[in-house]
């Protein structure tokens, strides 16, 4: 039953008025425990740093493990790569480098996050730009996505947990499976599924089939993990984000989730940062200097006193539902994996 909480997501929450929305109670200080085991669901490298470092921190000093996943290697950003390689039409070679680039800065932002190395990395390698089309419309392996930047069809990056792995979604969902099982989280932070960014709500949308699929292999006993969501895209949010200078925004206040949005949840949580928390974060995004030279405002507008979340709950999906406008209807993906034809390796 649980996975039609897809169809009521998928149907987009128009934002309301100001005036229409009902005021929000504070959020809940969020509280972390020994030995968490955190996992972070990132569309693109930064989003995890963006959404969660101070998170990532708290969970390691308390003796926990931390694992993150990139769904993709942010290698879409076309106008980065045509300002790097000051061509109109970057070759796909371009774009994948541009993405081996990115990979690179987010190992040093773990080494920077977590200097004792304990946190693990992974990286899946689908394609940027394009996961909400998985969701849609390329959801087995013989109608794979092929990349508009890369032109690729699977991971082409050796790194990729599993480099041959073709573009469709009912892949990508067994691969947050995967990584759900490995890790067994006791938290995991994943994008909003109503954030304004397609690859965010895309993965937000595949995180929640993948944690479907999980729990369902656990047993009826299963203890759902902590669920958290960050949010990144949001017209006219995070506050100061167009600022003229990183350094005219203040860490010392607080972040809070835009007033407008409108939301299939109410319940929110919020994690205050320390000092040392607060100056490792911005050290980490220092790192990223692929963003910094594109949209140094914007990171630093996430370098605050706290991070926010929106918690989610695996409940009956008519609860989830109470909080969201239909606007429409789109097609379902499958419950269950139809067979595949086999593809030959590389």
């Amino acid at each position: 039953m649980w996975p039609w909480l897809i169809v009521l997501i998928l149907l987009a929450a128009p934002q309301r008025a100001v005036a229409d929305v009902k005021a929000s109670p504070p959020p809940i200080p969020l509280v972390i425990g020994e030995h968490e085991r955190l996992l972070v669901i990132a569309p693109h490298p930064d989003d995890e740093t963006l959404g969660a470092g101070g998170l990532i921190q708290r969970v390691r000093s308390h003796q926990g493990t931390v694992r993150v996943v990139l769904v993709t290697a942010g290698d879409g950003y076309v106008e980065a790569v045509v300002h790097e390689t000051g061509l109109p039409q970057p070759r796909p070679s371009a774009y994948v480098q541009y993405g081996e680039r990115r990979l690179r800065e987010a190992r040093a932002v773990m080494r920077v996050l977590d200097p004792g190395g304990a946190a693990r990395l992974q990286f899946l390698g689908f394609p940027d730009g394009g996961l909400d089309n998985l969701l849609r419309a390329h959801w087995w392996r013989d109608r794979p996505e092929r990349s508009a930047t890369t032109q690729a069809t699977d991971p082409p990056y050796d790194e990729a947990v599993e480099p041959d792995v073709p573009y469709d979604g009912a892949d990508l969902r067994r691969e947050l499976v995967n990584a759900l099982r490995d890790s067994k989280p006791t938290i995991v932070v994943l994008p909003d599924p109503v954030d304004k960014h397609p690859d965010h709500h895309a993965t937000g949308l595949f995180t929640l089939l993948a944690l479907h699929d999980y729990l369902a292999s656990q047993g009826k006993h299963a203890v759902p993990p902590r669920l958290l969501a960050y949010l990144v895209h949001w017209p006219d949010w995070p506050p100061g984000w167009n600022a003229a200078s990183p350094a005219a925004i203040g860490s010392d206040t607080p972040l809070v989730l835009p007033a407008g949005l409108h939301h299939y949840a109410l319940t929110t949580t919020s994690l205050t940062l320390n000092a040392k928390e607060i100056a490792t974060k911005r050290a980490a995004l220092a790192k990223y200097t692929s963003q910094q030279e594109a949209m140094p405002a914007v990171l630093a507008a996430f370098v605050r006193q706290t991070e926010p979340f929106v918690v989610l709950s695996p409940a009956p999906p008519l609860e989830i539902g109470r909080w969201i406008e239909h606007r429409g209807r789109h097609p379902l993906p499958p419950q269950t994996p139809r067979e595949e034809p086999s593809r030959e390796p590389k």
